[in-house]
């Protein structure tokens, strides 16, 4: 990502508030509903915000780590995380492409990996090499990734009277269709499971192929 989505994001930081944005809001219920937190769970957060998602979900696992491009996101998300008295959650400096800079993920053990409303940002070499750099921080441990997002099921031009309310920049965001975001899994062992809000908004859950 580069540094004017940063500066937004830090200028943003103390009056973000994703209810303010319904199918954000909707996107990360359904993230955190496919997640079924279980007390083991090591979950990781990449583009936290100021980390409401984690926090929550932090009740019911072992872990929270949040990473996030803002300097101004990662700080209110430690406000966030002391103000609710949590204290098995970690927030980081960090990017799609160097998620692990400031701390050694893959010793984490991280069990699942989400991210809401974050890899528009990214156009789609940028995301295939970022949800490769996940399969990778993850390693053996990692059972999931569910990503929510802006991802076109239909063609996007027919709801442009919609693009504010679902939270799309056409000017500087980069979604993808779900086709493209499936097929950026295809060298990799996952099932895909696709599940759609709004023709322009959905949750895909990549789960580890055992077999």
């Amino acid at each position: 990502m580069d540094n004017n989505i940063k500066k937004r994001f830090d200028n943003a930081s103390k009056e973000y508030v994703t209810e303010r944005y319904i199918w954000r809001h909707k996107s990360a219920q359904l993230v955190s509903k496919f997640v079924n937190p279980n007390i083991n769970d090591i979950v990781l957060d990449i583009g936290c915000g100021t980390g409401k998602q984690i926090i929550e979900l932090s009740y019911y696992i072992k872990l929270g780590i949040g990473i996030d491009i803002s300097d101004g996101m990662i700080e209110q998300a430690n406000i966030n995380a002391q103000n609710e008295n949590r204290k098995n959650v970690e927030f980081y400096i960090g990017t799609f492409d160097k998620p692990d800079e400031k701390i050694s993920i893959r010793e984490k053990l991280v069990t699942k990996i989400i991210s809401n409303y974050a890899l528009h940002h990214l156009n789609i070499e940028e995301k295939k090499k970022a949800i490769e750099k996940m399969v990778y921080i993850g390693g053996q441990s990692l059972q999931e990734i569910i990503i929510g997002d802006l991802m076109f099921f239909e063609n996007p031009n027919i709801y442009k009277h919609e693009f504010s309310i679902i939270g799309y920049g056409p000017e500087s965001d980069k979604p993808s269709t779900v086709e493209e975001l499936m097929d950026c899994f295809s060298d990799l062992s996952f099932n895909i499971e696709v599940h759609k809000l709004h023709p322009l908004v959905g949750v895909l859950v990549a789960s580890i192929d055992n077999k």
